[in-house]
């Protein structure tokens, strides 16, 4: 039986997220059906459409996108570095928060964006994806063709 949100208290809501985030924390599975209607965790809401949802040429924008970053050198530094800032974020989760601050910190203050510009940042972006294979791909799909 799924629970109302809107009988909940702000404070039982409360209650059910702030479980949700230690047991995301300690690395727990999320609750079956059954055990999160006996815990009181409420239901996923259904998604509303939005104006994104209006706009015919969206998905495929999406699509260029995720394949441009699939093939970037700076997502397969991220995948590489995933395992180990896993590991480390469970072991030493507030190093981790103190060390991202401080790395934040530091790159507001030297602003490293003001040594280059727009057109070095642009190149460096498209360097590594095959736009034209890209184009193509966009341009079969709009055929009709798989």
């Amino acid at each position: 039986m799924p629970i109302d949100r809107d009988a909940l208290t702000p404070q039982q809501r409360l209650a059910i997220s702030r479980r949700a985030l230690v047991q995301q924390l300690r690395g727990e599975a999320p609750p079956s059906a059954p055990e999160r209607a006996r815990s009181g965790s409420l239901p996923p809401r259904p998604r509303k459409p939005s104006l994104f949802d209006r706009i015919a040429w969206l998905p495929v924008a999406r699509s260029m996108a995720e394949r441009w970053w699939r093939r970037h050198p700076a997502n397969a530094v991220g995948q590489l570095a995933r395992p180990v800032l896993d590991r480390y974020a469970r072991e030493n989760p507030a190093k981790l928060v103190a060390v991202a601050a401080a790395a934040g910190a530091v790159i507001v203050l030297v602003r490293p964006w003001r040594l280059l510009s727009v057109g070095a940042l642009v190149a460096a972006a498209l360097k590594s994806s095959d736009i034209a294979d890209m184009v193509t791909t966009v341009m079969r799909n709009k055929d009709g063709k798989p």
